[in-house]
C-alpha cells in the first residue's frame, strides 16, 4: 500500500505524518494514527520502524533496532522540527496582560509537547550527531517555553 492510500487519522492537526510516510518503504497501518515502516537510518528488511500520530499532530518516531530519531529523520532528508505541528506564537504567551489564568491542564501538555523536543535533541547528542541549525532552533525554542511556563507558576529559574 502506498502512503499516499493509508487512512488519515481524523484528529490530525500538525505535522504531515504522509509526507514522512511516503519516504518511507514497507509502510503498513497499525491502527488508528499508527504506522509501521523499515527504518531509512540502517539496513531494514523488516519493519521495525514504528509511527505513532498523537492527538495534537505530533509524530512519534522509533526504531526498535535503536537508531536515534535525528538519524532517522536525516535519512528521509528531515528534521525533528518536521515530528511537531506548527503552531501560533500566541499559544504560548503568559497571560498576564489579557488578565486570564493558565489552564493548569493546558500548562502540563505544553510542558509535555517541550520535554518530548528536549528528549529527542538529547538523544542526537547521545548519539554523536550534531544537531542541524532547525533542530538547535526548535530546540531553544522549547528550553524558553519551558522556562515561561516555570516563570508563569513563580518558580524562577
Amino acid at each position: 500500500m502506498r502512503a499516499d492510500q493509508l487512512p488519515r487519522a481524523e484528529y490530525r492537526t500538525g505535522a504531515d505524518v504522509h509526507r514522512l510516510l511516503a519516504r518511507l518503504d514497507k509502510v503498513k497501518a497499525n491502527g488508528t494514527g499508527r504506522w509501521l515502516a523499515c527504518c531509512p537510518a540502517h539496513d531494514d528488511r523488516s519493519p521495525s520502524l514504528a509511527i505513532r500520530e498523537t492527538e495534537d499532530g505530533t509524530l512519534l518516531v522509533k526504531c526498535f533496532t535503536g537508531c536515534p530519531t535525528a538519524d532517522v529523520m536525516a535519512a528521509v532528508g528531515m528534521s525533528l522540527a518536521d515530528l511537531f505541528p506548527q503552531r501560533e506564537q500566541e499559544a504560548f504567551r503568559t497571560s498576564k496582560r489579557s488578565g486570564e489564568r493558565w489552564v493548569p491542564r493546558d500548562v502540563l501538555a505544553a510542558i509535555s509537547r517541550e520535554a518530548v523536543v528536549v528528549m529527542l535533541a538529547a538523544e542526537a547528542v547521545q548519539s554523536g550527531k550534531p544537531l542541524q541549525r532547525t533542530d538547535l532552533d526548535r530546540l531553544a525554542k522549547a528550553v524558553g517555553r519551558l522556562r515561561g511556563a516555570a516563570e508563569e507558576v513563580g518558580c524562577h529559574v
